[in-house]
């Protein structure tokens, strides 16, 4: 308090004369003292909290995590598919062809089943790498686009699954990849986990974004939280700006409905 406003108290005079000038004061603070801390909060916020470029900047920094450790979980899958099942295929392959070479002038007919056995292998490896190879960009996807892969995908499942696709385009073709195994995943997941009758996939272009809605009649209670599946959907479609909306109650049915942003060629 100023000298100005500085009453002292000697006599009852003066004191009536500080509680007249403090009563008012003190109403005036309580009056004034709410408005001047929201308004002071209010600036705050818009001078600490962060900005749209950096809530970008950290959406870009998570997402491109996500993107490369799942691109480091894909590359050691493969590696572990070549590794267990075409390589070791192609390894059995060239003993067998050793052991051949040794017995060919002594017992033709055990080169002869030898070589009947390794002809079998050799087509279980081409098998593996033909799957493997569709499990990294299937040649559907690429040839005729992300309708008709996710109809071949519809007809491979074990489930009931109808499509329906009205896309007006094509997309770039890593949005296209996204998408597919966005929804291989969404299949598999209800094939494992819901125990449906009934699987729809709808294809639909939009508003500048490209969306896909899998729905399911099995018993649902999908919750993304609780499972790496629906997880690593978000991962594949966050690398896109894209977004997973769930809705499951328990008991179903389960919708997921996912889409991403992009331009149609």
């Amino acid at each position: 308090m100023s000298a100005a406003t500085r009453v002292k108290v000697t006599d009852s005079q003066s004191a009536l004369y500080a509680l007249g000038l403090g009563v008012p004061t003190v109403l005036m603070g309580l009056f004034i003292a709410p408005a001047s801390l929201r308004d002071h909060a209010k600036l705050a916020r818009t001078l600490l909290a962060p900005t749209e470029t950096s809530r970008k900047v950290l959406h870009l920094t998570r997402t491109r995590s996500e993107v490369v450790s799942s691109s480091a979980a894909e590359l050691r899958r493969i590696e572990r598919d070549l590794h267990d099942g075409a390589q070791a295929r192609l390894v059995a392959l060239g003993m067998n062809l050793g052991v051949a070479e040794q017995l060919l002038a002594k017992d033709p007919e055990a080169v002869r089943a030898i070589l009947a056995d390794t002809r079998k292998a050799s087509a279980t490896a081409l098998n593996e790498l033909r799957d493997l190879i569709r499990g990294i960009h299937p040649p559907v996807l690429a040839d005729r686009g992300l309708a008709d892969a996710v109809r071949a995908l519809a007809m491979d499942s074990p489930l009931d699954v109808t499509v329906t696709a009205d896309l007006p385009g094509r997309a770039d073709a890593p949005v296209e990849s996204a998408l597919y195994f966005a929804v291989s995943e969404a299949l598999t997941n209800a094939a494992k986990h819901a125990a449906p009758t009934h699987v729809s996939v709808d294809l639909w272009y939009a508003d500048g974004r490209i969306r896909a809605q899998v729905s399911d009649d099995g018993h649902g209670g999908a919750d993304p939280s609780r499972g790496t599946g629906l997880r690593g959907i978000e991962r594949r479609l966050a690398a896109f700006d894209g977004l997973l909306a769930v809705t499951s109650p328990v008991g179903g049915p389960t919708t997921l409905t996912l889409e991403i942003p992009c331009a149609l060629s």
